[in-house]
């Protein structure tokens, strides 16, 4: 993919590949409690905030005790008070120095995760799996799944296609059709019920971007998915969602993963079950993964020819015996065939030598469909270069149906040999 696209392993991400662990600031450029000073400073705005009401408040109901206007008047100032402190807390969170300009945590989070798009119209969010390319969304975000579209953080859009489900747990993967984007999410080890946890979700705003929103949740509970299946261990979530909300990863500081915002029946005595948002734990998201059927997997990129290894003078590379009328190599131009004289050598796939059929193979499954590649071609006694867009490889069953649609007669019996 060109912008905003192997498989999924239980290895504590999701996806089986490990990144350098980030550098962590100095604790000089980051002051004390891990802020700087400018941040430590909005915060202790917000404390200061907070004593001075409460002063309010006590001097409140001293002087007027069981007065019922005074008493309104201390809840008043201490809600006020709560207010101010954390709104100091926000503004402190989003003053966060980033050392050496880089981005956060979250904002890093954030380039991983996508609208899922129906003709324009958002109807929920996705998460892209790291190194992998496929998305995670809810299965209650995308209906029938027909024509839907992931638009990711560049702004670019990409056909996807369901490539595996499960109602219980309101999860989906979606499978890219065109490109691969290469910044996605890993899972990470946060309990989402944990006091004290610090958690996020993703919001769509204006012009279809995205801002991380602050998760309030009250713990586990068993909830009620499709098919009447119990879901136990899900996380019960406090905080108020938009429809689009629902499919956003729930991130911990670190940007990893901890769960993922989806729809299930919230069971109330003597009341009819309502569907309410809740967190899917990342140990069901796992799980999920790990039932993935091998043929839900990007379409693979195609040239369209066939060749031999050639040696040609100075030249080495995959002569060109036959091209498919159908492929990217023909609309480039490229010419095939056992005489040496007029068929095209493949020296390079951009820039990198390709001396063996299997070698070009190997460079083109590096790609996706929708990139384009630049090839060195020697043909004619000369080198030439081209430029060509990937495609998927026509379908089989297509040409199948093709044929047999073109019999009219249906094929007679052969009679039964007789012994």
């Amino acid at each position: 993919m060109t912008s905003r696209s192997t498989r999924a392993a239980d290895s504590g991400a999701l996806k089986g590949t490990r990144e350098p662990s980030e550098p962590s600031p100095s604790p000089r450029a980051l002051g004390i409690f891990g802020y700087t000073q400018r941040v430590n400073g909005r915060r202790l705005l917000g404390v200061w905030a907070i004593l001075g009401s409460l002063a309010v408040s006590g001097s409140a109901l001293a002087q007027g005790k069981g007065d019922a206007a005074k008493a309104e008047a201390a809840r008043a100032a201490a809600q006020a008070a709560r207010a101010a402190a954390s709104a100091a807390d926000q503004a402190a969170d989003e003053g966060l120095e980033k050392p050496d300009g880089t981005k956060s945590s979250i904002d890093k989070a954030r380039d991983g995760v996508v609208l899922i798009e129906r003709n324009g119209k958002v109807l929920g969010l996705g998460t892209v799996l790291a190194g992998d390319g496929r998305i995670l969304t809810a299965l209650s975000n995308v209906g029938h799944g027909n024509r839907l579209d992931a638009r990711f953080a560049d702004g670019s859009v990409m056909p996807i296609k369901m490539g595996h489900s499960d109602r219980a747990w309101d999860l989906a993967l979606l499978i890219p059709q065109s490109g691969r984007w290469k910044k996605g999410l890993k899972a990470g080890g946060t309990d989402a019920s944990r006091a004290g946890a610090s958690l996020r979700t993703f919001t769509p705003v204006a012009n279809k971007d995205l801002a991380p929103s602050r998760l309030i949740v009250k713990g586990l509970r068993t909830m009620q998915g499709a098919d009447s299946e119990l879901l136990r261990d899900a996380i019960d979530l406090a905080s108020r969602f938009k429809n689009t909300d629902v499919g956003s990863p729930i991130v911990d500081d670190r940007g990893r993963v901890a769960g993922m915002v989806g729809r299930a029946c919230a069971p109330v005595p003597g009341q009819d079950c309502q569907t309410v948002p809740f967190g899917v734990p990342v140990t069901a998201i796992k799980a999920f993964l790990r039932t993935v059927p091998a043929n839900a997997v990007p379409p693979a990129p195609w040239l369209g020819i066939q060749g031999v290894a050639a040696d040609v003078g100075p030249v080495r590379g995959v002569r060109v015996l036959k091209i498919h009328p159908r492929s990217a190599a023909a609309a480039a131009g490229l010419h095939g065939g056992r005489d040496e004289s007029t068929s095209d050598v493949v020296v390079a796939v951009d820039g990198s030598p390709v001396m063996t059929p299997e070698a070009l193979a190997n460079a083109i499954n590096q790609r996706a469909v929708g990139d384009s590649i630049q090839l060195l071609l020697f043909g004619g006694g000369k080198f030439r270069q081209v430029s060509l867009g990937l495609t998927a490889a026509p379908s089989a069953k297509k040409g199948l149906a093709r044929k047999s649609s073109r019999s009219k007669a249906p094929a007679r019996k052969r009679p039964a040999r007789t012994r």
